[in-house]
């Protein structure tokens, strides 16, 4: 069977792009043919794709150009897409993360036949501004009222035009409001680790993400600056991953005088990331934005390193309080005195961590998860 995978940024290195690493591997073993078509560059780092192609969009347009191609209609991706997905006739289209051009590629690819499976990875589908695009000033209201108009003609033509919908979480199914008769809850995939026993002799915290504002890493320096607990002022602090925010993050942290207890480990690899998750005993996901299923709270939770993270989207699915802690979205105050309580009670995280542990090596099997795909791609094609 050939699959075309579709994902509108993979040089974003978030959870859609490592799932997609995962997925393409997986379905070539079983004997599928995968074709991988993206937007803005072409894609790098897919070795099992047999044919790749892309669009590029020239960001170089007006505001207004821009809002036209992105919300509605736009003939060039159309016609590219066309020439190019009836050249490899796919048997399915299996999309990933698609946040622009909606208007555009789910009724084109539906005209020509071919079933639409999504795998769903956040909550854009609710949100009229994803980009965090800035809605100030005199026509702020009025740009406003456009997101809004173009999420609802969005939605619909998603809806509308996709076969089948695959959510990490039921936060995610509900939040959004998924026709339920076209969706079905699917975890991810996370393959069991051992990174061994936790370190106990003081709180050590690790952030695994893009260094951008949603993600909230500034509320964790907020939180651990403004302390005065004598434990928590222990706790040394990993973050890895780049951003825009990285310039901006470091320098909080030296006039917060913490530079000896925060190191900035940049883009890690494989090896890098595993170090880091054995040299720690609590990961935390300080996020603005409602998280889906993120991959960091389970890849520390299948090595029995609990989280503590914004109560928000899917987390409290994923991180009940006998498998880690919550605080609340934004509030730099709730997740000190949060990891305050946590720096005076070490055991809590060796218990809660094991929990985490047990449910997530469960609940995500990672051959369960593929054979559910396989068998979506074979529900589909017929």
């Amino acid at each position: 069977m050939r699959i075309l995978h579709f994902h509108d940024a993979p040089r974003i290195h978030g959870g859609a792009t490592a799932y997609l690493k995962q997925l393409l591997p997986q379905m070539a073993a079983r004997g599928h043919q995968n074709l991988l078509f993206c937007l803005d560059e072409a894609p790098e780092g897919f070795p099992d794709a047999v044919a790749t192609d892309f669009f590029a969009y020239r960001r170089s347009q007006s505001a207004l150009r821009r809002r036209l191609d992105f919300h509605h209609f736009h003939a060039p991706l159309a016609e590219h897409m066309k020439r190019w997905f009836m050249a490899q006739s796919p048997d399915v289209v299996h999309i990933q993360n698609c946040a622009a051009f909606r208007s555009t590629i789910f009724p084109t690819i539906y005209k020509m036949g071919l079933p639409i499976l999504m795998t769903v990875h956040d909550f854009t589908l609710i949100d009229p501004n994803p980009f965090g695009l800035d809605r100030s000033g005199l026509t702020g209201g009025l740009r406003n009222w456009l997101d809004r108009r173009s999420l609802k003609a969005a939605r619909k033509h998603v809806f509308d035009n996709t076969k089948l919908f695959l959510c990490p979480t039921e936060a995610l199914r509900d939040g959004v409001g998924f026709p339920l008769e076209k969706t079905r809850v699917q975890r991810l995939p996370i393959q069991p680790v051992d990174a061994g026993p936790l370190p106990d002799d003081r709180l050590r915290l690790f952030f695994a993400g893009t260094l951008f504002r949603s993600k909230g890493v500034d509320l964790l320096i907020e939180a651990l600056s403004s302390s005065s607990d004598p434990q928590l002022q222990q706790a040394t602090l990993q973050i890895a991953g780049t951003g825009d925010l990285e310039n901006h993050l470091k320098k909080s942290v030296a006039d917060a005088g913490l530079e000896d207890r925060v190191r900035f480990l940049g883009f890690c690899d494989g090896e890098q990331m595993a170090r880091a998750y054995a040299e720690s005993n609590l990961q935390v996901l300080p996020s603005r934005v409602p998280e889906n299923s993120p991959l960091t709270v389970l890849e520390a939770g299948t090595r029995g390193r609990p989280s503590v993270a914004s109560h928000a989207g899917g987390v409290p699915e994923l991180v009940s309080p006998e498998r880690g802690w919550t605080f609340r979205s934004e509030d730099a105050d709730h997740l000190r005195l949060q990891l305050e309580s946590i720096a005076h009670d070490l055991p809590a995280l060796a218990n809660r961590g094991a929990a985490m542990r047990d449910w997530v090596r469960t609940e995500f099997a990672p051959q369960r998860h593929w054979d559910c795909v396989d068998a979506c791609y074979q529900e589909l094609a017929r």
